[in-house]
């Protein structure tokens, strides 16, 4: 007689026991707020992290107070929003990029955005890809990104360069 099958296992299922078991609910309140780019309410954040709302409203707070969350009042006004701070972004992004970029490469990049954002605004003559806009500047949506896309690039390695310049004030190269 054939041995029946095992009954079928729900991977999501096991995969969040698992997140569970081995996390702490601070570490699952920030990993969701870690990847959250539109405010959440605690309620929301706490079932995202598999915790009581209470648990998680307590980790918000502590999160706030170290400036890796920020706060918002909800539209509505019916409570708080809670999303990544941009401060929190920026330094992490910043700090991938010095992972991944030497600063004699990445004080370059940063001269020819430099360029480039001084070469869109003459052909635009406008200051920001906002100004064009409002201007009524002959500028096509993929034109328009780009411009956008590099001035955060821009603003993300300029952050870069001055951790790195924070870390290591003499310009000396580091010990390895």
């Amino acid at each position: 007689m054939p041995e029946s099958a095992p009954p079928f296992e729900d991977v999501n299922e096991r995969a969040k026991e698992d997140w569970k078991r081995e996390t702490s609910p601070f570490d699952r309140v920030r990993s969701v707020m870690r990847t959250a780019y539109e405010p959440m309410s605690a309620a929301i954040v706490a079932k995202k992290a598999l915790t009581s709302e209470q648990t998680a409203r307590k980790h918000l707070r502590s999160l706030v107070e170290h400036g890796y969350v920020a706060e918002t009042a909800s539209p509505d006004s019916t409570g708080t929003l809670y999303q990544r701070s941009t401060d929190s972004l920026a330094l992490e992004q910043a700090r991938r990029i010095l992972d991944e970029t030497d600063t004699d490469t990445l004080s370059t990049r940063v001269l020819e955005m430099r360029e480039e954002l001084r070469e869109y605004g003459d052909r635009f003559g406008a200051n920001s890809p906002d100004d064009a806009v409002r201007s009524h500047a002959e500028i096509d949506a993929e034109t328009l990104l780009k411009w956008r896309t590099t001035r955060r690039n821009l603003a993300f390695a300029e952050v870069a360069l001055a951790l790195s310049a924070v870390e290591n004030p003499t310009g000396e190269p580091e010990a390895v």
